[in-house]
């Protein structure tokens, strides 16, 4: 497991490094792209005797001199977003009511899939030119299958929501009708199955074209780029027995209690004195709750690491913009252990 910690903290480290040393990252909705449109002479010259009607960006007056046409300022965004993402549990441990955590490592868990549906909102503004801040508010369900390998086989399955806060900040620079934009954002999310927020950082480097469709301020953007995320890994709670063991049938607790009471050596016979406890402690609480009696508010408490299955991820889009206030996208990222889906709407205005 320490080997296993040095690389992930390392991975993170350097991730870290080249986003800081590039000045370039990205959150898993949708960045703000700083694209500017390739004007002819006499359009860069007619742009230039109008004055920048906005507050921002700074200095937004002297790219309009230059003849740059330049994005609203200020913008209003929404993202559906569908990700599926494995990993591992490790260092498990429970307790039963009030008891101390207990080691479940003879414990065979398999890797989880989870699935989340995430409805993201996003508000952002450009600072300077190339420099655009935004916060974030999102509400997301999961689904995540939890597979017992032993000692025995079955499957808990757990249905936890969350709440998303988080701020970010942009950094792009076009040239012509190429650009590069990269962003750095950092998240926090209250789950209703955990303790404490689970924290994200994410961060990405994005390149795309822009296409010009005929119509001004029409166009269309490929967009390819790569991801790191970030998240948590030590996660800890608590939930009622009948919730996490809801597919838990009178066999199933049959056959623990066979495998614990089998006079041969087994598993049970190696576990120490606090394992044995908290194993006879949960046998006992299951059979109450599959025989109809109330366990009042007992709870099965939890700790564990989740240690994803990868962290980078590979990202394709494709942006079409309808006019200077009206942005609409689709994208896609996979990578190891993880898949993700977004689509999103931006409004854009001056002020």
């Amino acid at each position: 497991m320490k080997k296993k910690e040095r690389i992930l903290k390392s991975n993170f480290g350097n991730g870290v490094c080249a986003v800081l040393i590039l000045l370039l990252g990205f959150f898993f909705t949708q960045p703000t792209q700083a694209q500017v449109s390739k004007l002819s002479k006499s359009e860069r010259d007619s742009l230039a005797a109008i004055p920048y009607p906005y507050i921002l960006p700074i200095f937004g007056g002297k790219i309009r001199e230059r003849g740059i046409d330049f994005p609203h300022p200020f913008g209003i965004m929404a993202n559906y977003i569908y990700q599926e993402s494995k990993y591992d549990l490790e260092n498990p441990q429970i307790g039963i009511g009030d008891s101390d955590l207990v080691s479940i490592d003879f414990v065979d868990f398999k890797t989880v899939k989870n699935r989340t549906n995430i409805l993201n909102f996003r508000a952002d503004a450009w600072l300077f030119p190339f420099l655009n801040v935004y916060g974030i508010y999102a509400r997301s369900e999961s689904r995540s299958n939890i597979e017992i390998g032993f000692p025995l086989n079955i499957e808990v399955e757990a249905n936890p929501t969350g709440e998303t806060w988080g701020f970010g900040t942009v950094v792009a620079y076009g040239l012509g009708n190429y650009f590069a934009a990269g962003n750095l954002n950092y998240s926090w999310t209250s789950i209703s199955s955990l303790d404490d927020p689970v924290q994200g950082t994410v961060a990405s480097l994005r390149f795309g074209r822009n296409f010009q469709l005929g119509k001004a301020n029409r166009s269309f953007i490929p967009t390819i780029g790569i991801q790191y995320q970030r998240i948590t890994q030590d996660s800890g709670g608590e939930l009622p027995i009948s919730n996490i063991f809801a597919s838990f049938d009178e066999d199933d607790l049959n056959e623990l209690k066979s495998q614990i009471a089998d006079e041969a050596m087994n598993w049970y016979d190696e576990l120490s004195l606090p394992q044995k406890l908290v194993v006879d402690r949960l046998v006992n609480a299951l059979d109450n709750w599959l025989s109809g009696r109330d366990l009042g508010s007992t709870p099965l408490r939890y700790s564990f690491d989740k240690v994803p299955l990868g962290e980078w991820s590979f990202q394709v889009g494709f942006q079409y913009n309808h006019s200077k206030h009206w942005w609409y996208r689709l994208e896609t990222g996979f990578g190891p252990g993880r898949f993700q889906l977004m689509t999103s709407i931006n409004y854009r205005f001056g002020i």
